[in-house]
Order: structure tokens, then C-alpha cells, then sequence
């Protein structure tokens, strides 16, 4: 794999962290454990609608001696990070209320 192949990985995995760490961070909880789900599902976002799928709706761009849609990535990456950061929220809140109803028997 060329050296190139490897910054736009990077590249792609700073995209991610960042869509992630926004995500958590609109969501909640704001920790930095929260951040860990939503970037991994930005970065599953990125490497299947970017590389994996072959879409390629709106502008590319060439970088890094590839053609990417970096907008539509970028999109497609925010979108995957919120969706995930609000099932992590929903399972939080719900374990929250469960773990609060078991434990008011004295």
C-alpha cells in the first residue's frame, strides 16, 4: 500500500474523532470514554460509503493522489457518529432507570 493509502486512512480516522468527539459531546455524556462508540461508527461510515460503496454524489476532489468525495464522506461520517451517539444515550439513560427501580427495595 503506498504511502499516500496511509494519510488518507489517518486523514479519515482524524475526520472520524472528530465527528465522534461532536457528537458525544452535543449528545452526552461528555467523557471521553463516550467518544470511543460514535467515532468508530464515523469511521465504519467513512470506509463503506468511501471506499467500499463507490458513491460518489457531489464534488471530488483529488487528494493525496486519490479522487475522493470528501464532502459527502464528511457528511456521511456526522451522520453515522449522531445516529450512534444517540443509541449510546438511549442505552445509557434506559440501564440508568433500570439500575434506579431495582434498587429502592431496603
Amino acid at each position: 500500500m503506498p504511502s499516500s493509502a496511509y494519510a488518507v486512512v489517518a486523514m479519515f480516522s482524524v475526520v472520524a474523532l472528530l465527528c465522534g468527539a461532536a457528537a458525544a459531546w452535543l449528545v452526552g455524556p461528555r467523557r471521553l470514554a463516550a467518544v470511543v462508540i460514535p467515532a468508530l461508527a464515523a469511521f465504519l461510515a467513512l470506509y463503506w460509503v468511501g471506499h467500499r460503496s463507490g458513491l460518489e454524489l457531489g464534488p471530488t476532489v483529488e487528494l493525496l493522489g486519490f479522487r475522493l468525495a470528501i464532502v459527502q464522506d464528511v457528511v456521511a461520517g456526522a451522520l453515522a457518529a449522531l445516529a450512534a451517539a444517540l443509541v449510546q444515550r438511549w442505552a445509557l439513560d434506559r440501564r440508568r432507570l433500570r439500575g434506579g427501580t431495582t434498587s429502592e427495595a431496603p
